[in-house]
Order: C-alpha cells, then structure tokens, then sequence
C-alpha cells in the first residue's frame, strides 16, 4: 500500500506499507516499511522507491500479491504509472483502487452537479471566525440568543473523506444563529464575503438544500466509514457496493426498475425518475418545505439540484467502482458461512489469478471437498474471518487452501492505513520539532505502528540492546572528542 503527500514543508513523502499475514497472531496486519522523500513525484521515481524499500528488505517482487494507493493517475495510469511499471514486474499483481477515495469523488461530483454553493459556504463560515477571538466572542451571545448548541464550527477539508457530513450538520445545528450573526454583521455592507454568506443564509432554498444533504450522504458516509476499517472487509466489498448503489438508485427510481437485471442496465435518467413528490430528500427537509411555504419556481429549482446530485453520483459510481473485477465475484469464499455455496470452479479461478503461489490445483480441489463436507462442529468456532483461516490452517488436512486464503485476506480494500500514517506525521513533525530528519520521523512510525502492544511491554531483543548500545557509545566518544580539553 502506498500513497505520496507534502506535509512537511518542500518535502514530498512517499509511505511504503505492507500487508500481510502474521503467523503469530492469527491476523492480518499492516506495517510500516519506509517513507523516503521523493520530492519529484512522477511514476518512474516513485516506482524506483518502491522498488529501493522492497530490495533492501530482500523481498522479491513474487511476494506481491496486490497493490493500493489513491486513484491518482500517476499511481493508477494504463500506461505511465507506478502499477503499470509494477505490472513489468509482477504481472499478476491485483489492483482494487481506493473504494474510499473513490466514494468521495462520487460525492463531489454530485455536490458539484447541483450548483449550490455548499463548500463555498461552509469554507466562508470556518474562515470567517478562525483566529478571531472578538469574533467567535460576538458570536456566542447570538447562539445564546437563538438556543442553538454550543459546538465548534468545523473546518471543511476536500481531501478528508469524512468531513462533509459532519460540517453540514454542524452548520444546521447553529442556522439560525449564524443566519442572526452575518445578517447584523457591520461589514455586511462593505464587505462582499459577509454579504455573500448573509444572502445565502437567508436563502431557504439553500437551507433546504443543506437539509436534503444531511440526509442523502448518510449512506456515502456509512459505507466509506465500514471501509476505512483495517478489519478484513475484502470478501464484502462487491455486495456492499452493489448495495450503496441500490440505495441510490432507489433515492431517485422506482423500486421495481431497480430489481430483476444487472445492476450496469438500470435506466436513471430523465423519464425513468420517480416525480418530485416521490424523490427522497429526508423527512425533516420536507416538513421544512412544507412550513416555509416556497414559490413554486424555488421548489422546482431545489427538485432539479436533488436529480443533478443523484444522477451525477450513480454515474461516477458505475464509472469508477470496480463492480466487475473477476477477482470481486469470488471472494465470497472467504465467509465460512457461505463454504457450501464454493464451486470447484470459483476456487480454481482465484487460484489462476495468483500463479506466484504455485498452488496444486489438484491439492487444492481435494482440500476445498473436504473443508465443505467437515462438519462445521469440527471447524474452529472464531468470528474473525482471518483467525479462522489460521486455525484452519494448523489442520493437517489443509495446506494449499488455507495459503489461497491467506494470500485473498491480505488484499486491501482501501488506502486508509496510508492516509493514516500521513496524520501520524501531522502529530509527530509539530511546529516546535519541524527539524526532525526523516529517519527519525520513519523511526518513529515503525514503532507505532509495527509494535501493536502498549509500550510498557515491549521487550528489546538482544540485536536492539546490541545496537543501542553501539550507538550511545558512538555518540559519547564523539562528544568527548568535541569537549575541550583542560
């Protein structure tokens, strides 16, 4: 898993991890690599790295099983891309993309098909009252006026998947004292930004609009919380998909249009839309349409922005998800509860995709029949789907398939554990240590994130003692020889 960011000041970093399997624990875990600099981010560089961290560590490119990084055309390219390079390498390396990264494309092509100025606004608000005292001071006595809540407003940021919904709702939650705020604001005449944001808070149909996307993100944000787990989620990434899909769909279209084909033919478009009456935009945005008593020509204005989101997020969605991947359609084998349901077949194409395992495929038949007639009394009683393959495993009736498994479990579903290193720095490289060198910070990272105890119970091994020991020694002789002499 990789991903690249500038977080600290001219240096652009490049986070290595990997996934895998631990024996010890039953689990599959993620560790930290390396995260070299590489300040010219173009494919050939970062694939140079890439290959530089693994060499180091003697891990031949047959050990790669997958790879997953944001959806960025240098990492992701047909032709001039970190994967395409890779494929050069290990030609049968699976690539997923980021279902996170690219559910909130899909919510921003649809906050921008409905032209409502929606991070405008809440950009405007966050940056009116930051690093202003005398401001937020003011501001209270409104929120007191109007018995909004006492919550921070919070600061919207594209590039975190999660912050959309929880900005709008924040800003809904203190409407009335906002709309209070800017509307007797002494600069709302002088100035164009207050004025702007007073005229908008004013608007019921953008009101309305902030309303409908409290409601119609709920799901974009459930599915993208369930997939930033670093949980095994892999084996339901296809049904959930499919899933979120249909729940949109439905938002916008008859029930029965939806059911009864494949998901790819269903028709979305103008004349096969539910009327206006019948679109979903949440109950407590049509109990406020109802009491604010709009115009006409406004109800249809906000009807038309409601389409323009659905269509625009359904079809960046059949676009982007990876809803045909062959891989995708198999992993259902990774569920014990679906074990009868495996066809020889499905087990014989997963193995095809990975032919670095050199599975038997004989082998491989003989042990699936035998996993599928056990009596599932026999079988280990472990909820966590990657516990129950190690179990399985230590069975010395199963070799190639619990290796097969293994090997599907270690597949990321997303590239959250990279964008979450990239906050770890954010922690470590503060303002007063901003001269920390890179080793430390990768330092520090590996031990964050390779020790998974707490800290008061890691045991050093002998080669640690051993090497910390070389370097303090080290370091007081050069000490001393910098120390004058009396």
């Amino acid at each position: 898993m990789c991903d690249e960011s500038n977080n600290r000041k001219t240096d652009k970093q490049f986070v290595i991890l990997a996934r895998l399997y631990d024996e010890a624990t039953l689990q599959v875990t993620t560790r930290f690599i390396e995260m070299p600099v590489c300040n010219v981010g173009n494919a050939e560089n970062l694939y140079e790295k890439l290959s530089e961290a693994l060499r180091k560590r003697g891990i031949p490119w047959e050990n790669l099983i997958a790879f997953n990084s944001d959806n960025a055309s240098v990492m992701k390219g047909r032709h001039n891309s970190v994967i395409s390079r890779l494929k050069t390498s290990q030609p049968h390396v699976q690539d997923l993309g980021c279902i996170c990264h690219l559910v909130q494309l899909a919510t921003g092509c649809g906050i921008k098909a409905a032209q409502v100025p929606v991070e405008d606004i809440l950009v405007g608000i966050y940056t009116h009252f930051d690093k202003s005292a005398k401001r937020c001071e003011i501001y209270k006595e409104f929120v007191d006026f109007t018995d909004s809540d006492h919550l921070k407003l919070l600061r919207y940021c594209s590039t975190r998947w999660l912050s959309l919904l929880t900005c709008i709702q924040r800003v809904l939650n203190q409407w009335d004292a906002l709309q209070a705020y800017f509307n007797s604001h002494e600069e709302v005449e002088r100035s164009a930004k207050v004025r702007d944001l007073a005229s908008h808070l004013r608007d019921p149909v953008v009101k309305t609009y902030f309303m409908f996307l409290s409601s119609a993100l709920k799901p974009l944000s459930d599915f993208n919380i369930a997939f930033q787990s670093e949980g095994v989620q892999i084996h339901r990434l296809e049904e959930e998909m499919c899933r979120l899909i249909k729940r949109i769909l439905g938002c916008l279209i008859p029930a029965r249009a939806i059911v009864g084909g494949p998901l790819r033919e269903v028709e979305y478009g103008e004349g096969h839309q539910l009327a206006d009456e019948e679109l979903f935009i949440g109950a407590d945005t049509k109990a406020f349409m109802k009491s604010t008593a709009l115009p006409v020509s406004a109800e249809k204005k906000i009807f038309q922005s409601v389409r323009r989101f659905y269509e625009a997020v359904l079809q960046k969605m059949f676009s982007s998800f990876p809803l045909d991947h062959p891989l995708l359609k198999d992993m259902k084998v990774l569920d014990p509860a679906a074990r009868l349901n495996i066809t020889p077949g499905t087990v014989e194409r997963l193995g095809a995709l990975f032919p670095q395992l050199h599975l038997s495929e004989d082998r491989l038949r003989e042990e699936l029949i035998d996993y599928q007639v056990t009596d599932s009394k026999q079988l280990p009683k472990e909820d966590k789907i990657d516990r129950f393959w190690g179990l399985v495993g230590k069975d010395v009736r199963f070799s190639e398939l619990p290796r097969l498994m293994k090997a599907l479990l270690c597949i990321p579903h997303s590239n959250a554990s990279s964008e979450r290193v990239f906050s770890m720095v954010r922690k470590i490289v503060t303002e007063n240590r901003m001269s920390l060198d890179n080793s430390t910070v990768c330092a520090l990272l590996s031990c964050k994130i390779n020790h998974s105890g707490p800290a008061h119970k890691y045991t050093p091994s002998k080669k640690v003692l051993k090497d910390a020991k070389s370097a303090t020694n080290l370091y007081n002789r050069s000490v001393n020889a910098r120390e004058p002499h009396e």
